[in-house]
């Protein structure tokens, strides 16, 4: 569970309210007689199927507790969450043209070879985006091994699609911006110090920074992290690498703000990210604070998602320790906070724009 976590072995993925029931089946020693393979992969499938038909029916029937590849535990009911069944079938050498039938399972499902999933992974390069590509090609056959021909078509089309015109209420003074949720070529590729430092940082809040929150509220501030559009990672990485470098070499005194927000319709994910030349103290983290419950609320205003709608934001400060050049700061809001008009102005006049 968690951004970036990539489960081989049979085991569940947590992606805000989506659930992954995942099922590996290994061909150890396959034999000669392609006959015998297909028998074979398609014999696991539909086991595969039911193992996590029946894993998601007891996650349903009474809440259990799961531990991550990080060692933290929680309390997981299965019924606060959708599912989907996915069995991956590990074989070296599996004979052309099988499609394993998908009617067995009673979730939406997809049955992919090994190296697709592997494919996936190192295309998207983030959990939450293979996951909602799994659940968009879900309950569509597809002949084992043809995955990577399957994203690319989708891809194309997500390139062709034309951008969906956002309220201006919430384009405010940004600029809007399109990308397509699939990317035609593999994250990171482009510039892989852009991508490099939007991991690490997520890395930042994941093993040191999350230790202050409950195991519940972690995974959802990761999720929510990891709901940063593939394609838009590159530029926001190399905006935050820009960032400290700026902040970090001012000599004019004061306190040197940069910052940058990403944001959309209802449902979509409200990020922000920047730095700041003054190292953390409690008036940076005051006025951070400040900047993402602003930005939360004219969101909110624009949305009138309330339940829905968390905003994570993000800031690198010159670090006061000799082991790496910055800390990390993780601000997380959601709710309607009920500003007065008095305290809106106030966040304004020290927030503009």
């Amino acid at each position: 569970m968690g951004s970036g976590t990539r489960e081989l072995g049979d085991g569940t993925l947590l992606v805000g309210d989506l659930g992954v029931a995942v099922q590996v089946k290994s061909r150890e020693t396959p034999s000669s007689d392609p006959e015998k393979e297909r028998r074979w992969l398609e014999k696991k499938a539909i086991e595969g199927l039911g193992q996590g038909n029946g894993s998601i029916r007891r996650l349903c029937l009474q809440p259990t507790e799961l531990t991550n590849l990080r060692g933290a535990s929680m309390r997981v009911d299965g019924k606060e969450y959708r599912w989907l069944v996915v069995v991956v079938l590990d074989h070296a050498d599996p004979p052309d043209d099988v499609t394993p039938t998908l009617t067995g399972s009673k979730h939406p499902a997809v049955v992919l070879l090994r190296r697709d999933w592997d494919f996936l992974f190192d295309q998207l390069k983030s959990t939450n985006a293979v996951v909602r590509y799994l659940e968009r090609v879900a309950d569509e056959p597809a002949v084992l091994g043809s995955e990577p021909v399957r994203y690319h078509e989708l891809a194309l089309a997500d390139h062709d699609a034309l951008p969906t015109r956002l309220d201006p209420q919430l384009v405010g003074n940004g600029t809007p911006i399109h990308s397509p949720v699939l990317p035609l070529l593999p994250a990171a590729s482009d510039d892989r110090n852009a991508h490099g430092i939007v991991r690490t940082l997520f890395e930042d809040f994941a093993t040191t920074l999350a230790e202050r929150m409950s195991i519940e509220d972690r995974l959802r501030v990761l999720a929510e992290l990891d709901r940063l559009p593939v394609g838009e990672r590159t530029g926001f990485g190399r905006f935050v690498l820009r960032a400290f470098q700026e902040v970090s070499t001012d000599d004019r005194g004061g306190i040197l703000w940069r910052l940058r927000s990403i944001r959309g319709a209802a449902g979509h994910a409200h990020l922000g990210f920047g730095a700041c030349s003054h190292p953390h103290d409690e008036n940076i983290q005051a006025g951070f604070r400040t900047w993402v419950q602003l930005r939360h609320h004219d969101v909110l205003a624009a949305t009138r998602d309330v339940d829905g709608l968390m905003t994570v934001g993000l800031l690198l400060t010159p670090s006061v320790r000799f082991r790496r050049p910055w800390d990390t700061t993780v601000v997380a809001v959601s709710g309607d906070f009920g500003f007065s008009e008095k305290e809106l102005a106030a966040a304004r006049r020290l927030w503009p724009g």
